[in-house]
Formats: structure tokens, C-alpha cells, sequence
């Protein structure tokens, strides 16, 4: 009789840790999302929050930094934007120097931020994107950061990427998330990364396409410029353009708005 009284507490010990575990889960995602298509592909879109992030005239060149310039002298050089980068080139990582980048981003009239994004392939990807998003708002938050100030997905192969369908769902469930609380977002990327990567998924949501280094500015703008007119990422017309240039034996990101800046870059002031 003991031992038919210890068998029935240990089920029912068994039961209770597989319910709590089971509420948990339930409590902590939300169920897998249903991910549209428009001509046979998956379709990346999601609703954006009714927010104004710029007013006023904006000059449409910009830099972009992360972590592999904290250790050098930011340029003063006049331009419209900065936008900075979160992460320390991978999700649940931390700039070390974002606060010092992020106070040189507002000395210009607008800025944006930007997040690295993967999926090795663990666990649910619906888990895995909330994850990353949760993540996220919580840095963001930490920060400070304003709803005017749009966010931008890393998407390219330097991460890892477990498979496209993964993928897919990944990044929809961050976008999700961070749209309900409030930030715009956008995808970054290149045609080549974002094909591998999606295999071609097509967005709706703004695109910020990098088109690679120019040995100078002006050849880099009249590139970006061009690119602005033309089909990018996943056939998209691009809101953004990033190309690479050297000035004063500085190497940096630059970049061209290629339309109205609202849900591309926010004010500052």
C-alpha cells in the first residue's frame, strides 16, 4: 500500500511539474503566428504604430556605428542622421559602447537603432523571435529609448540561420512584438544575404539595402542614389541605402535616405 501511495504522489508530482511547465509556456509565447503569401512566397509585413517620427526638413545623409567603432574618434561632419547598433554583432549581446554612440547620435537632428538577428535553430521559432524581441525592449528601455525612434533588423549571413522557413517566422515574431510596443521597424539586408537567409521572402515593411564599399563618397552617393530608384531586397524599392567610403583614412557606414524619413529614421529634439 506505501508503495502504491508513493507511485500515485509521484504521478501526480509529475502532473503538477508538466502543467506548470506547460502554463508557463503558454503564458510566455504566444501562439504561432499565420504567416501570409502573395505570390507563393512568404510575405514579412505587420501593422506599424500610428507615429509621427520626424517633422521638419532633414538632410538625407547618414552615418551608421556599432561596436567595432568604440574604440575610435566619431566624426563631427555634418549630415542629417546617425542610427547605432544595440547589439554586440549577435541577439542577447550589448554594445559596450552604445550610451557613448548613442549620445553622438543625438547631436543630429535624427537617429535610429539597429539589432543583429539569427536563428541557430533551437526550440520553437516563435519562442525563439519573442525571445529576441523581449530582449530587445529591455535594452531598449534600459536606455531610454522613444518611440520616435525606429528599429532596424540585421539580417545577413555572418549570424546563423538554422533554415528559411525558421527564418521567416523568426523575424515576423520580432517585428510583431516590437511594433505592439511601439517602434517602428524596417529590415536590413542585402539581395544576396536576404535570398540565402529567406530565400526571397518578400516584405512589407521599409527596407534598408547595403550595396558595399566605394573608394569615395561621392562615387558611394551616386550609387546609393541610383539604388534608391531600384528593386533591392526581395524585389523591394528601398527606403534606405547603405554603401562603405573612406574619408581622413576613416572607413565608415553611410548612407542616403531614399524617401520621406518617418518609420526611417526619429527626431532627436
Amino acid at each position: 500500500m506505501r508503495r502504491l501511495s508513493n507511485f500515485l504522489f509521484g504521478l501526480t508530482a509529475l502532473a503538477f511539474i508538466a502543467f506548470a511547465s506547460f502554463s508557463y509556456l503558454t503564458e510566455t509565447f504566444a501562439e504561432p503566428l499565420n504567416i501570409e503569401t502573395v505570390d507563393g512566397r512568404p510575405y514579412l509585413n505587420v501593422p506599424q504604430p500610428n507615429t509621427v517620427t520626424f517633422e521638419g526638413e532633414l538632410d538625407n545623409s547618414g552615418y551608421d556605428v556599432s561596436h567595432p567603432q568604440c574604440k575610435i574618434e566619431l566624426p563631427t561632419k555634418y549630415v542629417g542622421f546617425a542610427i547605432i547598433g544595440l547589439n554586440k554583432g549577435k541577439p542577447f549581446t550589448e554594445n559596450p559602447c552604445f550610451e557613448k554612440q548613442w549620445a553622438w547620435a543625438n547631436t543630429y537632428d535624427a537617429a535610429a537603432i539597429y539589432i543583429n538577428t539569427a536563428d541557430p535553430g533551437r526550440g520553437a521559432p516563435e519562442a525563439y523571435g519573442q525571445e529576441i524581441a523581449k530582449d530587445t525592449i529591455d535594452r531598449l528601455t534600459k536606455f531610454g529609448i522613444g518611440k520616435q525612434i525606429p528599429i532596424w533588423l540585421d539580417v545577413e549571413t555572418l549570424n546563423t540561420w538554422s533554415e528559411p522557413s525558421r527564418a521567416v517566422v523568426v523575424l515576423t515574431e520580432i517585428m510583431h512584438l516590437l511594433t505592439e510596443a511601439g517602434w517602428h521597424v524596417g529590415i536590413y539586408s542585402t539581395k544576396v544575404h536576404w535570398f540565402e537567409i529567406t530565400l526571397n521572402a518578400k516584405i512589407g515593411v521599409p527596407t534598408w539595402r547595403a550595396i558595399g564599399k566605394y573608394p569615395d563618397v561621392a562615387s558611394g552617393v551616386a550609387a546609393a542614389k541610383k539604388a534608391c530608384t531600384e528593386a533591392g531586397i526581395a524585389g523591394s524599392i528601398p527606403a534606405m541605402v547603405q554603401f562603405v567610403a573612406t574619408v581622413d583614412g576613416l572607413t565608415l557606414d553611410r548612407n542616403i535616405l531614399c524617401s520621406d524619413p518617418n518609420g526611417i529614421v526619429g527626431s532627436t529634439k
